[in-house]
C-alpha cells in the first residue's frame, strides 16, 4: 500500500546528540545545584551516584498532583535524600536540568528540509518517549518543527510509552492512517521493537559519524555500564539509514 505518513522519533533521530558525556555532566551538575539551594547536604560524588540511572527506574505512582513525571522523579529522590520541594520547586528543578542537558543536542540541518517536503503529500507525526512533555513542546516551537506535525505524541502525556504498540495507536488514530500506510524512523531499541509490535514498517536511523557515547540516555555513574545498542537483536534485518535524505529513497 501507499505510503501516506511518516512517523519520527525526537532525539538521535530528528535531534542529533552532539555531547552526552558533558551533556550529563551538566545535567547532574545543574541538578545538584538545585537541590543544594534547598538544602542537600550530600557531596556532588554522593549525590551522583544517588542518581545512577534516574530515568531508567520505574514510574513513580501517579497523583492528582499536576506534576509530570519526571517532577515526580525528583520528587521521589528528595524523599530519599529528605528534602521537601514545593511544586515551583520541583518545575524549576526539572526545567533548570533540562535546559542544561539540552545545550548539548542541536536539530538534524536535514530536519526541516525533510519535514518540509513531506508535508505537502504525507501525515506526519511524533512519537517521543519523553516524562516532561512541556519541554518537548518547547523544544519543537523554538527549533521551528511544531507546525509540521499532525499529530504529537509524547509517552508523559499519554501514559504510555514505546515498545508498547498502544503509543503509536494514538499517532494513528490522530492522523487517521492505518498501520500499512506508515512507516517510523528511530534510533533505539524501543523505536523498532515498537513499531514491529504495531505492525508498522521500522526505518533504524544510525549515523555514521556517531560514537557509543550518542547512545546514552540516561545518567550514568559509571559510563562502562552501558550496552551497545548496535548488538541488539531486534536490529536484525531492519532497514537502515545513515542520514535523514535516505528516507525519500525510501517513500518513493
Amino acid at each position: 500500500m501507499k505510503i501516506k505518513g511518516i512517523f519520527f522519533d525526537l532525539y538521535g533521530t530528528l535531534i542529533i546528540y552532539n555531547d552526552n558525556p558533558k551533556a550529563w555532566a551538566d545535567w547532574i551538575s545543574t541538578f545538584y545545584n538545585c537541590l543544594k539551594n534547598c538544602g542537600l547536604k550530600l557531596s556532588i560524588d554522593s549525590f551522583a551516584i544517588k542518581c545512577d540511572g534516574f530515568f531508567g527506574k520505574d514510574e513513580p505512582l501517579p497523583k492528582n498532583d499536576r506534576l509530570t513525571i519526571y517532577e515526580r522523579r525528583i520528587q521521589r529522590l528528595c524523599k530519599e535524600l529528605s528534602l521537601n520541594l514545593n511544586n515551583k520547586q520541583l518545575r524549576f528543578t526539572a526545567n533548570s536540568c533540562l535546559n542544561a542537558w539540552h545545550e548539548y543536542v542541536s536539530l538534524d540541518p536535514e530536519a526541516i528540509p525533510i519535514l518540509k517536503e513531506f508535508k505537502k503529500t504525507k501525515k506526519i507525526a511524533l512519537i517521543s518517549n519523553f516524562d516532561y512533555p512541556p519541554h518537548i513542546y518547547s523544544v519543537l516551537r523554538d527549533m521551528n518543527i511544531y507546525r509540521y506535525f499532525d499529530s504529537i505524541v509524547i509517552s508523559g502525556e499519554v501514559g504510555v510509552k514505546k515498545p508498547d504498540p498502544e503509543i503509536f495507536s494514538i499517532a494513528l488514530e490522530q492522523t487517521n492512517l492505518k498501520n500499512n500506510e506508515v512507516i517510523y524512523i528511530g534510533d533505539a531499541p524501543e523505536d523498532i521493537q515498537g513499531a514491529k509490535a504495531a505492525d508498522i514498517y521500522p526505518i533504524l536511523i544510525q549515523r555514521d559519524y556517531l560514537d557509543r557515547d550518542s547512545l546514552i540516555t540516561d545518567y550514568l555513574s559509571n559510563q562502562e555500564s552501558l550496552k551497545e545498542y548496535q548488538t541488539n537483536s531486534i536490529f536484525k534485518d531492519v532497514e537502515i539509514i545513515s542520514n535523514l535524505k535516505e528516507l525519500f529513497k525510501v517513500v518513493s
